[in-house]
Protein backbone atom coordinates (compact mmCIF):
# COMPACT_ATOMS: atom_id res chain seq x y z
CA UNK A 1 0.00 0.00 0.00
CA UNK A 2 1.21 3.78 -1.03
CA UNK A 3 1.14 6.12 1.47
CA UNK A 4 1.32 9.82 1.37
CA UNK A 5 4.02 11.77 0.39
CA UNK A 6 4.72 15.40 1.96
CA UNK A 7 4.20 18.85 0.65
CA UNK A 8 6.88 21.45 1.74
CA UNK A 9 6.59 25.38 0.09
CA UNK A 10 8.90 28.01 0.74
CA UNK A 11 8.97 31.41 -1.59
CA UNK A 12 9.65 34.85 -1.35
CA UNK A 13 6.93 36.99 -1.96
CA UNK A 14 5.34 40.19 -0.12
CA UNK A 15 1.99 40.03 2.18
CA UNK A 16 0.45 42.40 -0.24
CA UNK A 17 0.85 40.15 -3.27
CA UNK A 18 0.03 37.10 -1.90
CA UNK A 19 -3.02 38.68 -0.30
CA UNK A 20 -4.09 39.45 -3.86
CA UNK A 21 -3.00 35.68 -5.18
CA UNK A 22 -5.73 34.48 -1.53
CA UNK A 23 -8.38 36.43 -3.11
CA UNK A 24 -7.81 35.48 -6.56
CA UNK A 25 -8.80 31.59 -8.22
CA UNK A 26 -6.30 29.83 -10.56
CA UNK A 27 -7.16 29.99 -13.78
CA UNK A 28 -7.10 26.95 -16.11
CA UNK A 29 -3.95 25.27 -17.40
CA UNK A 30 -3.34 24.08 -19.98
CA UNK A 31 -0.01 21.25 -20.05
CA UNK A 32 2.78 23.00 -21.51
CA UNK A 33 6.19 21.63 -22.45
CA UNK A 34 7.14 22.16 -18.59
CA UNK A 35 4.32 20.10 -17.60
CA UNK A 36 4.54 17.53 -20.69
CA UNK A 37 8.33 17.38 -19.75
CA UNK A 38 7.91 16.35 -16.39
CA UNK A 39 5.08 14.49 -16.65
CA UNK A 40 7.38 12.21 -19.33
CA UNK A 41 9.26 11.58 -16.14
CA UNK A 42 6.96 9.75 -13.69
CA UNK A 43 6.56 6.60 -13.85
CA UNK A 44 3.23 5.16 -12.62
CA UNK A 45 0.83 2.37 -13.38
CA UNK A 46 -2.07 2.49 -16.77
CA UNK A 47 0.04 6.37 -17.46
CA UNK A 48 -1.92 8.29 -19.21
CA UNK A 49 -0.73 11.14 -21.93
CA UNK A 50 -1.60 14.76 -19.66
CA UNK A 51 -4.44 16.22 -21.31
CA UNK A 52 -5.77 18.00 -18.69
CA UNK A 53 -4.39 20.09 -15.48
CA UNK A 54 -6.96 20.11 -12.75
CA UNK A 55 -7.72 22.86 -10.62
CA UNK A 56 -9.10 23.19 -7.22
CA UNK A 57 -12.60 24.45 -7.18
CA UNK A 58 -13.42 26.83 -4.34
CA UNK A 59 -14.66 30.54 -3.65
CA UNK A 60 -10.74 31.75 -3.59
CA UNK A 61 -7.61 30.50 -3.24
CA UNK A 62 -7.45 31.38 0.70
CA UNK A 63 -10.25 29.37 0.92
CA UNK A 64 -8.79 26.48 -0.51
CA UNK A 65 -5.94 26.66 1.45
CA UNK A 66 -8.24 26.77 4.28
CA UNK A 67 -9.64 23.11 3.65
CA UNK A 68 -6.35 21.51 3.79
CA UNK A 69 -5.64 23.92 6.72
CA UNK A 70 -8.55 22.94 8.57
CA UNK A 71 -8.46 19.07 7.61
CA UNK A 72 -7.04 17.31 9.68
CA UNK A 73 -6.13 14.25 8.05
CA UNK A 74 -3.32 16.27 5.69
CA UNK A 75 -1.75 17.84 9.15
CA UNK A 76 -0.99 21.08 7.57
CA UNK A 77 0.87 24.34 8.68
CA UNK A 78 1.43 28.24 7.53
CA UNK A 79 3.36 30.65 8.26
CA UNK A 80 4.61 34.29 7.10
CA UNK A 81 7.50 35.87 8.24
CA UNK A 82 6.81 39.53 7.49
CA UNK A 83 11.03 40.18 7.80
CA UNK A 84 12.04 37.78 5.27
CA UNK A 85 8.91 37.90 3.13
CA UNK A 86 8.60 34.05 2.95
CA UNK A 87 5.73 32.26 2.93
CA UNK A 88 5.92 28.80 4.39
CA UNK A 89 3.14 25.99 3.79
CA UNK A 90 3.58 22.36 4.61
CA UNK A 91 1.35 19.05 4.41
CA UNK A 92 2.81 15.88 6.00
CA UNK A 93 0.01 13.67 4.55
CA UNK A 94 -0.26 15.79 0.77
CA UNK A 95 -0.67 12.42 -1.37
CA UNK A 96 0.22 9.52 -2.87
CA UNK A 97 -1.22 9.74 -6.29
CA UNK A 98 -0.03 11.79 -9.04
CA UNK A 99 -3.42 12.77 -10.55
CA UNK A 100 -3.99 14.02 -7.19
CA UNK A 101 -0.96 16.63 -7.26
CA UNK A 102 -1.82 18.03 -10.45
CA UNK A 103 -3.90 20.85 -8.88
CA UNK A 104 -1.89 21.70 -6.16
CA UNK A 105 1.22 21.81 -9.20
CA UNK A 106 -1.26 24.67 -11.19
CA UNK A 107 -2.26 26.39 -7.93
CA UNK A 108 1.57 26.98 -7.39
CA UNK A 109 2.03 27.81 -10.74
CA UNK A 110 -0.03 30.16 -10.73
CA UNK A 111 0.66 31.83 -7.26
CA UNK A 112 4.39 32.39 -8.77
CA UNK A 113 2.93 35.09 -11.10
CA UNK A 114 2.29 37.13 -8.10
CA UNK A 115 5.83 37.40 -6.95
CA UNK A 116 8.32 39.98 -8.00
CA UNK A 117 10.75 39.42 -10.63
CA UNK A 118 13.67 38.77 -8.20
CA UNK A 119 11.87 36.92 -5.76
CA UNK A 120 12.85 32.71 -5.55
CA UNK A 121 11.49 29.52 -3.84
CA UNK A 122 11.03 25.98 -3.96
CA UNK A 123 7.82 23.51 -3.84
CA UNK A 124 8.53 19.70 -3.11
CA UNK A 125 6.27 16.40 -2.98
CA UNK A 126 7.95 13.68 -1.40
CA UNK A 127 8.81 11.08 0.86
CA UNK A 128 9.47 12.64 3.74
CA UNK A 129 8.02 9.71 6.45
CA UNK A 130 8.50 6.51 5.42
CA UNK A 131 11.75 6.95 3.94
CA UNK A 132 12.00 5.82 0.15
CA UNK A 133 13.73 8.54 -1.24
CA UNK A 134 11.27 10.01 -3.78
CA UNK A 135 10.11 12.98 -4.99
CA UNK A 136 7.05 13.46 -6.68
CA UNK A 137 7.23 16.75 -7.95
CA UNK A 138 9.81 19.78 -7.44
CA UNK A 139 9.04 23.15 -8.42
CA UNK A 140 12.04 26.05 -8.71
CA UNK A 141 9.66 29.80 -8.11
CA UNK A 142 12.13 32.38 -10.32
CA UNK A 143 11.57 35.11 -12.38
CA UNK A 144 7.75 35.00 -11.88
CA UNK A 145 7.22 31.33 -13.12
CA UNK A 146 7.18 27.79 -11.07
CA UNK A 147 9.20 25.14 -12.93
CA UNK A 148 8.86 21.82 -12.70
CA UNK A 149 12.51 19.69 -12.59
CA UNK A 150 12.00 16.17 -13.55
CA UNK A 151 13.48 14.90 -10.04
CA UNK A 152 13.05 11.55 -8.94
CA UNK A 153 15.07 10.90 -5.78
CA UNK A 154 15.70 13.17 -2.99
CA UNK A 155 19.56 12.96 -3.93
CA UNK A 156 18.80 15.35 -6.70
CA UNK A 157 17.94 18.09 -4.71
CA UNK A 158 20.53 20.56 -2.52
CA UNK A 159 21.23 19.03 0.69
CA UNK A 160 20.95 22.29 2.38
CA UNK A 161 17.04 22.59 1.08
CA UNK A 162 16.52 19.23 2.22
CA UNK A 163 17.50 19.79 5.46
CA UNK A 164 15.17 22.89 5.79
CA UNK A 165 12.12 20.73 4.41
CA UNK A 166 12.80 17.94 6.56
CA UNK A 167 13.39 20.46 9.55
CA UNK A 168 10.14 22.43 8.98
CA UNK A 169 8.12 19.29 8.45
CA UNK A 170 9.68 17.96 11.85
CA UNK A 171 8.00 20.97 13.07
CA UNK A 172 4.78 20.35 11.54
CA UNK A 173 4.47 16.46 12.81
CA UNK A 174 5.13 17.53 16.39
CA UNK A 175 2.77 20.08 16.51
CA UNK A 176 0.17 17.38 14.83
CA UNK A 177 1.20 15.01 17.83
CA UNK A 178 0.59 17.88 20.04
CA UNK A 179 -3.20 18.19 18.44
CA UNK A 180 -3.64 15.07 18.41
CA UNK A 181 -2.56 15.00 22.70
CA UNK A 182 -4.89 17.84 23.70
Amino acid sequence: MSEPNSLYVKIKITKEKLDQFFHGKTPPQLPDDNWNAWWDTRKMYSKQALQNIPIYQGESNRHILDEFINDQDFACFEQYDAISQDWIFVSVFFSENYTEILPMLAFLKELAHYQDHDDKGTAIIYDFLWGDGSVMAYLEFSNQQATLKPYTKITEIAPTMLYIANQTLEKAVDSFNRKLEG
